[in-house]
C-alpha cells in the first residue's frame, strides 16, 4: 500500500506560501483555520445567519463597530487601536468562511485578528 502524497503536498504548499494550515475543534464544530502574514482564514461549519450573528456579537464584545454590511458580509470596526475587518462568505450550504484582516499604521496584526478568529469560532459553536 503506498503512501498517499496529496496532504504532503498540500502542507508544504502551504509553508512555503507563508500560511499556517491548523484544525480545530471548538465545542464539536471542526473548523478550517489558517493563518497568513495579514490574515486569518477560519472555515466554519455552520450556518450564514449564525456566523454572522456569532461575527457581529463579538466584534462588537472585543471593540468598537465602525461599519455593518450584512449584504456583502462585511464588519469594520476598531480593536485595540487597530483597524479589522471581518468578511463571511458562503462555501457551501452549511460551510461560511470568516476572514479577519487587522492593521495598525498599515502594518499587520495578526495577533488581533487571531483573538477575534477564535473568539468568533467559539461563539458560532
Amino acid at each position: 500500500m503506498k503512501p498517499a502524497l496529496g496532504p504532503t503536498i498540500l502542507l508544504l504548499a502551504f509553508s512555503l506560501s507563508g500560511c499556517a494550515p491548523v484544525l480545530l475543534a471548538t465545542a464539536g464544530v471542526v473548523v478550517g483555520y489558517a493563518v497568513s502574514r495579514d490574515s486569518v482564514t477560519i472555515d466554519l461549519d455552520r450556518t450564514w445567519d449564525k456566523v454572522w450573528a456569532a461575527s457581529l456579537e463579538e466584534t462588537k464584545h472585543q471593540g468598537l463597530l465602525k461599519r455593518e454590511d450584512r449584504g456583502r458580509g462585511r464588519l469594520d470596526a476598531r480593536i485595540r487601536e487597530t483597524d479589522v475587518s471581518v468578511t463571511l462568505e458562503q462555501l457551501t450550504p452549511s460551510t461560511v468562511r470568516l476572514v479577519i484582516r487587522a492593521r495598525k499604521h498599515l502594518l499587520p496584526q495578526v495577533e488581533v485578528a487571531q483573538r477575534l478568529g477564535v473568539a468568533i469560532a467559539r461563539r458560532a459553536g
